[in-house]
């Protein structure tokens, strides 16, 4: 039951980050519902989307220095990619949801304690990297708005059309601030969100290892049981253990539409963003004249962290496939060929193999296929596109 209580923690963060309430449960996290976590939730969604509408109006109207203007780019069309991934999350509550109690359920008969643990410190690892990605990223933005505050500019992090670059009023000010602040709480219900794809993925990933697991139990269990006058009993335990194997298998199959229902979107954006808004980030570290170093490493730390993420994605779906494409051998050696009812159980193990061969392989939207190779397509491709922009306007330079 660790999963349980690790997909039910994660869902409690998501609730007190104001996403909602994702549990399949009901009443266990937001204890029914609430009006005024309801209005709370929307006041803070209003206010994101009221600073990512006034960075997208920033970009094309505002009057502001080239640095600034880079900055203002960036977090338009991150932010507008962050939005559209957690409202394609809250969008389908009802089937991430049901994803939870799948995730909980398939399996759970069979799940390992050392196993278990292990899946548990792989997740703990991939978040906790993550979200100090993310924040350490964010240290160096709060750092350079500080730096151009104390000589003798004004406190930035958050590049919005208003305030006007010449403002510099208390109320002017205020905002900036505020403006800082919601990009910390923002940058929380991002993390929530993108760890549960994350996690969920992970999740997968440990059901076809336990589902591997099993089958090749079967076999142990066989050689166990098969001595002589209990051939029929050890070939039954074999026959019900391979139809019971079949259905685990064929749910986790299923399973895996769920995952795009729920979090294909997520996966989707996260490469748009990694590969969009790298590109931009890329020119304005290579075109930028006397750039400070505290500029330089938020540039860095900013674009690591959203290859960091999409790694983390690409590359946990990636081992969906391969431990799912291990499953054939599994079932063949199973034990089958040495049982007193072979030619029954053969068509049982055909059909498994015949399945297993034909390995999963996560899409987003049913086109994006998510792995090792998309991976380092993406970086190829966003390393070519700025390669291109970089040389045209060393030419025109020039």
């Amino acid at each position: 039951m660790k999963n349980y209580y690790i997909l039910k923690d994660l869902c409690r963060k998501i609730y007190l980050a104001g996403a909602g309430d994702f549990w399949f449960e009901e009443g266990e996290i937001s204890k029914g519902k609430s009006l005024r976590y309801q209005l709370l939730c929307i006041l803070l969604f209003s206010i994101y989307i009221s600073m990512t509408v006034l960075e997208i109006i920033g970009v094309f109207f505002g009057d502001m220095p080239d640095d600034e203007r880079s900055d203002c780019t960036t977090f338009a069309v991150s932010h507008t990619i962050v939005l559209g991934k957690m409202f394609s999350v809250i969008y389908n509550r009802k089937r991430v949801k049901e994803l939870n109690r799948k995730l909980v359920e398939i399996c759970k008969d069979h799940e390992d304690e050392h196993r278990l643990a292990e899946n548990y410190k792989i997740i703990k690892i991939n978040v906790t990297a993550y979200a100090v990605s993310v924040y350490g990223s964010f240290v160096f933005f709060l750092y350079e708005g500080i730096r151009k505050m104390m000589t003798g500019s004004h406190f930035i992090t958050i590049v919005t059309y208003w305030p006007y670059y010449e403002d510099n009023s208390a109320i002017a000010i205020t905002f900036r601030f505020f403006t800082t602040g919601v990009l910390v709480v923002m940058m929380a219900t991002m993390i929530c969100i993108d760890s549960f794809a994350m996690v969920t993925l992970i999740m997968y990933k440990y059901k076809f290892i336990t589902l591997r697991y099993y089958l090749e139990g079967l076999r142990e269990q066989f050689d166990i049981n098969n001595y002589a006058g209990n051939e029929e009993y050890a070939t039954d335990q074999l026959h019900s253990g391979l139809i019971e194997g079949i259905k685990m298998h064929s749910n986790l199959i299923r399973l895996s539409k769920d995952i795009d229902r729920c979090v294909g979107a997520v996966l989707a954006l996260q490469v748009c963003l990694s590969s969009g808004s790298a590109v931009s980030l890329l020119l304005q570290l290579a075109l930028s004249k006397n750039i400070t170093v505290g500029a330089q490493l938020k540039i860095i730390l900013f674009v690591g962290a959203l290859y960091f993420l999409l790694a983390l994605f690409l590359c946990n779906a990636g081992e969906i496939t391969y431990q799912a494409s291990l499953l054939s051998d599994s079932i063949f050696y199973c034990g089958w060929h040495a049982s007193s009812m072979r030619r029954d159980i053969r068509r049982l193990v055909l059909f498994s193999c015949a399945a297993a061969q034909r390995p999963i392989v996560m899409k987003a939207f049913n086109m994006l296929e998510l792995t090792y190779g998309t991976f380092i397509q993406v970086v190829r491709g966003t390393y070519s596109v700025f390669a291109l922009i970089y040389a045209q306007n060393e030419s025109t330079t020039e």
